[in-house]
């Protein structure tokens, strides 16, 4: 499974998602469908495109890709030919965003897909994700494309401005903290939507590899200098 990180980030988001024969789906429309044709790496139209939730990054086209291929905001439920995709209602401040676990029919190999959502502790909700968990343990899945969106010792010293929203996303150490809760033993993670104040792309890798023995960690940064951002897993 080849995974192509079009763009990631609060300016937009595009993901490819490929199989060893050339299919693919795309996940979040925040970029324009041109964008997407310019650095496609899919050797067949995609058979579809599933969206996480309806802010503007992460959906501002959506009628564009409407208007050529089956589109999904938030759906527990979607297939296609080559592809399944099962849907977990994550919280995102006040929003509902929706995580995914794909199945590449061609390679019975599984993908989790996960951004834009804040960790839960008991206090919140004693349940918090357990379905998710669960149903990650069953699939026994080991693929991450997952959101890192800052850096904790740089949040602890950054002044309040530059904190605002980081409480809707994931940390490194949330990301961290996921996995264990997922009970995955060699994770091979590709960290997304990192914040362009308070992210550290090398120090983010070797973190993350450290505290998760045998885990293997890429850091994506979408599209730069006309160069695609690709990853095989």
């Amino acid at each position: 499974m080849k995974i192509n990180v079009i763009a990631t980030g609060s300016s937009g988001n595009l993901y490819e998602i490929i199989d060893n024969s050339g299919n693919s789906i795309i996940i979040e429309a925040g970029m324009p469908r041109a964008t997407y044709m310019k650095f496609r790496e899919g050797s067949t139209p995609p058979e579809m495109c599933i969206i996480s939730h309806k802010h503007m990054d992460h959906a501002q086209y959506i009628g564009e890709f409407q208007a050529v291929i089956p589109t999904f905001l938030s759906p527990e439920k979607a297939e296609s030919e080559n592809f399944k995709a099962m849907g977990f209602s994550m919280k995102h401040g006040v929003e509902v965003c929706y995580s995914f676990i794909i199945k590449s029919l061609a390679e019975n190999k599984f993908l989790f897909f996960g951004t834009d959502f804040e960790m839960l502790d008991e206090t919140e909700s004693p349940m918090g994700y357990s379905s998710l968990f669960q149903a990650l343990k069953f699939y026994e899945v080991e693929n991450y494309l997952i959101e890192c969106n800052y850096n904790d010792y740089l949040y602890h010293l950054a002044n309040e401005q530059q904190r605002i929203g980081c409480d809707r996303h994931l940390s490194d150490n949330d990301v961290v903290r996921f996995m264990r809760m997922a009970g995955v033993k060699f994770p091979k993670i590709i960290t997304i939507h990192g914040s362009n104040r308070l992210s550290a792309d090398t120090y983010t890798k070797k973190y993350i590899e450290s505290k998760l023995i045998g885990s293997r960690v890429g850091v994506s940064t979408g599209v730069k200098g006309g160069q695609k951002n690709i990853f095989i897993i």
